[in-house]
């Protein structure tokens, strides 16, 4: 349910449906769009004040582990796909719901944790980045997800929904991504959801090779159609003034 239209607090976010192993991908990124939808819309910002984030470069949480859970699906990048992983992530801070008690408590003895202290770890919120301007107005989650050589990499999310006047826009959010690649560096990923299209620009430390940045143009845009979005890509490096 998303928040009041008064400005009130958020009410409570339906549970989201396990989809079979072989749902069709049509079917994945549906679920996966509307899942991440009501998130946006019901989770509050993390405001001034908010509790300091465990590091996204802690080590505790490996791979391998969520491979011996069998909970590598789950991760972006993984198995399953990266919509729905996506949008289960943003329904923290309730790591429960997402994974479910009995992966969430096969992760944890595979890390050697309680199964509250990884909880803990995972609803952690990243602090806004300063370019983002005021933090009480943003949402975050660190999201872990499986690299290019299969290791453990942090994603840090952020979004922001749109106001008119004290009523929240839940059709048009602003979105941020950070993580650190080491083909790339550092990768900043801003951009603007409104209803039906999604503009985004993508930002890397180092410059991208041109079939890299038509590869990912194409990639872009083919999640676009499955979710039946329009939209558009700017890639670019940190020294560049224009799009390539």
């Amino acid at each position: 349910m998303a928040a009041d239209e008064g400005g009130g607090g958020p009410g409570p976010i339906p549970p989201v449906p396990a989809l079979p192993a072989l749902a069709p991908a049509g079917r994945e990124a549906g679920a996966g769009y509307a899942a991440a939808a009501r998130a946006l819309s019901a989770v509050p910002p993390l405001g001034r004040g908010a509790a300091e984030a465990a590091s996204p470069d802690d080590p505790v949480l490996r791979a391998g582990a969520w491979r011996e859970a069998g909970a590598e699906p789950l991760l972006p990048g993984g198995g399953g796909g990266l919509a729905l992983p996506l949008a289960l992530a943003l329904l923290r801070p309730e790591p429960v719901r997402w994974l479910g008690a009995a992966a969430l408590e096969a992760l944890a003895q595979a890390h050697g944790l309680e199964a509250g202290a990884l909880a803990a770890l995972l609803e952690a919120a990243p602090a806004p980045p300063a370019m983002l301007g005021d933090p009480s107005l943003w949402s975050g989650r660190s999201v872990p997800l499986l690299g290019p050589e299969g290791e453990l990499l942090w994603m840090s999310v952020f979004w922001r929904p749109d106001r008119a006047g004290r009523a929240l826009r839940p059709d048009r959010h602003a979105l941020a991504v950070r993580l650190h690649l080491p083909a790339t560096g550092r990768i900043e990923w801003r951009a603007r959801l409104e209803e039906e299209r999604l503009d985004a620009v993508m930002e890397t430390e180092r410059p991208l090779a041109r079939n890299s940045c038509a590869d990912l143009q194409e990639a872009f845009h083919a999640v676009l159609a499955a979710l039946r979005l329009q939209g558009s890509l700017t890639v670019r490096h940190a020294d560049q003034g224009h799009g390539t």
